[in-house]
């Protein structure tokens, strides 16, 4: 496709003292919402409008329509709004720049929840503008009850969708089939951006030397958007989750790729496993997405998974675990799920794949918009100390296979070191919560969606709570590793040990800190302020267990 670059030409006129600087704005880079009176462009030489000092009159042309400022500025930018007039009606309007793509959708159909309907799509960036027919509905379960609705679209050849064509936005894939996913009930606008961009940086295929443009998930890029003329707000635009994605392998008359999308829970969680239907696409929480309908619906294969992980022997579980289910992946995913404490993910909102015959299977997060302190409704659930597992996950830690803690403590300590590493995670939510704020995507939020609005605790407690989730995890992830090095030397101040009705802690230092007592599966199980010398655990029962004060790590051993 060939891509158009906007135009932005400048015309001076000197009428004895006075300048007037005209900015001419490519129809596609500007959209006008006259029920808001709001005015958004894109412009991609912002800075070129640094100083405007020199001139007496800046005027706006959109179009046939051309704007003044109602108050001259001396400069423009993306982090001011401005308000001007339109020199053919005295209207006025409130402008804002943005360097954001614009999206603009236009439907003389109503937008339901299936089937596609016909609309016309604009987007338009700093490298391009596309133009096509799509078709769109509404995708989503409870959230299509939101003001602002999230849409699936697919861009056609013709008015019916019997012909489709790939677009690429930015540096995402080259496809016909897109997301474009409201952000409605993230108060931050930010966590989906966040974590799928994450998962990519945490996790690559396991089978990506044969595959090089397989990808571990989503990418996203941010959006603002139109529709039939009114403000929307702001979006991801999405890639979706396929076969396409995923590079798994096709049909030929045998399975081979599969891919299956956790739709409710289930087998999915590995909690049941009932009879399956192969006249049936859905079955027991999955919905299968690969192989399509049109050439086979078999769920043996999945079904054969699932009871092996729910029913297998101990041993057969230990020793074959990993030959059906990558290791790390699982690793991968277990951390980051637990990291984010997606509650809505540990089946729902989860892929399970298959590369090829005789691989094992995968898992791929999804809607990843319930994370981070938040809950799938957008409400806050400020629980920062405990673990996130389904069936699966539970076997593997009861069983600990091929020494899984092992791994899974060392994967985690590699990527506290690398990607998780506190201080960029916070900087990574701060500064695009920061960027959103300062560019007044919050304020355009606000106008399009009046019970909206930034509030400053928000950015404080999803700082707060990521730093005190980090914590939680260093020490449960610690709890799992045989790794003497991650503990103090407890023998030289918690004794004795082993001990049946109370430890003693040689370091007055500690005298009135907090104190907490982890169980070998990083459950709190008791805490308090260290007053005396010694702490009475006769009321925990025999195990192994991780006292943690100022931040410092000690093991002990309940007897009896």
């Amino acid at each position: 496709m060939k891509k158009l670059i906007i135009i932005s030409c400048i015309f001076q006129s000197f009428f004895c003292f006075s300048q007037t600087l005209t900015i001419n704005i490519n129809e596609n880079y500007f959209g006008v919402d006259e029920s808001r009176q709001l005015i958004i462009c894109h412009i991609e030489n912002i800075d070129s409008y640094s100083d405007l000092s020199n001139y007496n009159e800046v005027i706006i042309d959109l179009n046939t329509n051309s704007f003044l400022f109602n108050i001259m500025p001396n400069s423009l930018s993306y982090t001011n709004s401005f308000s001007i007039n339109n020199q053919t009606t005295s209207n006025n309007y409130t402008l804002y720049f943005t360097e954001l793509p614009l999206v603009f959708i236009n439907s003389s159909n109503t937008i339901v929840d299936e089937p596609k309907v016909l609309a016309s799509f604009t987007y338009a960036d700093n490298d391009q503008i596309i133009t096509s027919n799509i078709g769109i509905e509404i995708r989503g379960g409870g959230s299509q009850s939101y003001p602002k609705k999230t849409y699936d679209i697919e861009f056609w050849e013709d008015n019916i969708g019997d012909d489709t064509h790939n677009v690429q936005f930015k540096n995402l894939r080259n496809d016909d089939d897109w997301i474009l996913d409201a952000l409605y009930n993230e108060p931050l606008r930010l966590r989906s951006f966040i974590a799928n961009k994450l998962w990519l940086d945490i996790h690559t295929p396991h089978y990506q030397n044969n595959e090089s443009n397989a990808k571990a998930g989503a990418d996203v890029i941010y959006a603002e958007m139109f529709l039939n003329g009114i403000y929307n707000g702001i979006y991801n635009i999405s890639e979706q989750v396929d076969k396409k994605q995923l590079k798994i392998k096709s049909y030929n008359g045998n399975i081979r790729g599969e891919l299956y999308k956790g739709v409710s829970w289930g087998a999915s969680t590995f909690s049941n496993l009932p009879s399956f239907d192969n006249n049936n696409r859905l079955w027991s929480g999955y919905q299968m997405k690969y192989p399509k309908e049109s050439h086979i619906t078999d769920w043996q294969n999945i079904y054969d998974f699932t009871n092996f992980v729910i029913n297998s022997s101990d041993t057969d579980f230990n020793t074959n675990v990993w030959n059906h289910f990558n290791q790390d992946n699982y690793l991968d995913y277990f951390i980051f799920l637990n990291l984010l404490r997606a509650t809505d993910n540990t089946g729902k909102n989860i892929y399970i794949a298959k590369y090829n015959t005789n691989e094992p299977y995968f898992h791929i997060p999804w809607d990843l918009d319930g994370c981070f302190g938040t809950i799938w409704n957008g409400t806050n659930e400020n629980i920062t100390n405990d673990i996130l597992t389904n069936g699966f996950h539970n076997r593997v830690i009861q069983l600990n296979p091929n020494n899984y803690t092992d791994f899974v403590s060392n994967r985690w300590s590699y990527l506290r070191n690398n990607i998780l590493d506190e201080t960029t995670l916070l900087n990574a939510i701060e500064n695009k919560c920061l960027y959103l704020l300062d560019n007044k995507i919050y304020e355009r939020e606000t106008l399009a969606y009046p019970n909206y609005s930034f509030n400053q605790v928000d950015l404080d407690y999803i700082l707060d709570w990521v730093h005190d989730r980090v914590v939680f995890l260093d020490i449960y992830f610690a709890t799992l590793s045989t790794n003497e090095s991650l503990f103090q030397n407890t023998k030289t101040f918690v004794f004795p040990n082993p001990s049946n009705d109370k430890i003693y802690i040689d370091n007055g230092e500690l005298l009135n800190k907090q104190y907490v007592i982890y169980s070998s599966l990083g459950k709190i199980v008791q805490k308090g302020v260290l007053k005396i010398n010694f702490i009475d655990i006769e009321k925990l029962t025999k195990s192994e267990y991780i006292l943690v004060i100022n931040n410092v790590l000690y093991k002990f051993i309940k007897s009896y």
